[in-house]
């Protein structure tokens, strides 16, 4: 299947990707030398794209409120999610209209207090 978007963690011990392993795409980490595969979501979203917090506390990433099987179109509902690696509880953030281009690249502030992404105005 479809493996995607990978990201190290800021410490280096972890590399976060999503992946299309467990049948619907969802967030996964791995050891850098692709050992101790983890699958860390399982709901009923279309999860991509998992960025780390500089300070490892946490990771952003994109949910399709809709299966959208191995792919991550534009102008669909979508939801930024936040996952505490402490706890593992997930906090949905908000719901727009976004999707590819949305959070595809890292970006969190240094400090670990704000990221950037993009949302789509669908006028």
């Amino acid at each position: 299947g479809l493996d995607d978007g990978p990201e190290y963690s800021p410490d280096g011990k972890y590399i976060y990707y999503n992946s299309m392993q467990s049948g619907k795409m969802e967030i996964w980490r791995m050891k850098p030398n692709g050992s101790e595969k983890e699958q860390l979501t399982n709901d009923a979203y279309s999860n991509w794209f998992a960025h780390p917090s500089p300070d490892g506390k946490y990771f952003v990433f994109i949910s399709y409120l809709e299966d959208q099987g191995d792919r991550h179109p534009p102008l669909k509902s979508v939801a930024l999610r936040l996952y505490d690696l402490n706890t593992k509880e997930i906090k949905s953030l908000c719901l727009f209209l976004g999707g590819q281009g949305t959070i595809n690249v890292p970006s969190w502030s240094p400090d670990s207090k704000h990221f950037a992404f993009v949302s789509y105005d669908n006028q």
